[in-house]
């Protein structure tokens, strides 16, 4: 989910994060249940930013229940799975239904979400690897690399060859 975040949310997250960085800098034996804690605060602060951005409240909690673990469930299998009946059935919903809750939440479709994990993916496979577009292709669960390459050229207008060069030259 992206949402644009107040001076007051931005400045919130970053002193999460600052706290964070300063634990991971600390070796002892009580740095693990700290950076767990830490993380837990994080995703918390960021659960109630979400929530106040899309108005939840009691009446559409199991709305917005579905939604995140919607992402979480894209997250976890963008690579296998890129139809939206595959992330339906895990949440015992239909496709429709899952549609009408992104609608009525003024999200991105369903379709969308998963194309765009996957493109983002992709993306970052090609900025920070060495992999081919074969490869990439391969690990993001593509039949072939030629169906990879539709896909990637119509999320981004470039081919993958393009978008690296495009991004290396900008470093």
């Amino acid at each position: 989910m992206r949402l644009k975040l107040s001076e007051e949310q931005s400045s919130n997250l970053h002193d999460i994060v600052r706290i964070f960085r300063q634990e991971s800098a600390i070796n002892d034996n009580l740095q693990e249940e700290m950076l767990r804690i830490v993380l837990k605060r994080f995703i918390i602060t960021c659960t109630r930013i979400a929530r106040a951005r899309f108005g939840v409240g009691q009446e559409n909690e199991r709305t917005f229940d579905v939604v995140r673990r919607f992402y979480v469930l894209v997250d976890q299998y963008f690579r296998e799975k890129k139809q939206v009946q595959d992330y339906a059935d895990m949440l015992h919903k239909s496709p429709k239904t899952l549609s009408n809750i992104f609608s009525t939440c003024k999200l991105p479709s369903p379709l969308r979400v998963i194309h765009e994990r996957v493109e983002a993916e992709a993306k970052r496979l090609l900025l920070y690897s060495n992999k081919s577009a074969k490869e990439i292709a391969d690990i993001l669960g593509f039949e072939d690399q030629a169906s990879f390459s539709r896909f990637f050229k119509n999320m981004t207008g470039q081919s993958a060859v393009q978008f690296r060069n495009t991004q290396e030259g900008k470093n």
